[in-house]
């Protein structure tokens, strides 16, 4: 299914935003006395890389080659037994530190959010014990969306 949005990658002041409405938030941000400083596209870890046992040999390493019939090392996990499994990151818009010390993990959306932006947010929130801002434009005025 097609996007029904569109956004349109934006350069502003040596930086690539994924969005116009991206850009135009870090200006209203830079203008922003309190703010100290502002990282653009800040990555968090919210699920760690995990290891899970292998289904084909059930942790052994092993298993019998269908052709021979003799016990050769298993192709999935390479004999270990145990393969590793990539954990989830979350990428926010920004991360606002303000200069009496608080920080905020801010979002922009322009339109519908990604199935998984939930679940992912809400992972994050946890990890943090802050919740993220995801803002949005409309009617000329920036709102936090709920």
């Amino acid at each position: 299914m097609a996007r029904k949005w569109i956004a349109r990658k934006t350069r502003w002041n040596g930086n690539v935003y994924d969005s116009k409405a991206e850009a135009d938030y870090h200006k209203l941000l830079t203008a922003n006395p309190a703010v100290q400083s502002v990282q653009i596209q800040p990555e968090f870890e919210v699920i760690p890389a995990y290891t899970v046992i292998c289904y084909r040999c059930e942790g052994t390493g092993l298993g019998i080659s269908e052709k021979t019939g003799r016990v050769v090392q298993c192709s999935r996990c390479s004999g270990k037994g145990s393969k590793t499994k990539a954990g989830a990151k979350y990428t926010a818009d920004f991360l606002v530190t303000y200069k009496n010390g608080w920080t905020e993990v801010v979002d922009i959306k322009g339109g519908p959010a990604s199935r998984d932006f939930s679940l992912r947010r809400k992972l994050l929130e946890q990890q943090l014990g802050k919740e993220v801002v995801v803002m949005e434009y409309t009617n000329g005025a920036w709102k936090r969306k709920r």
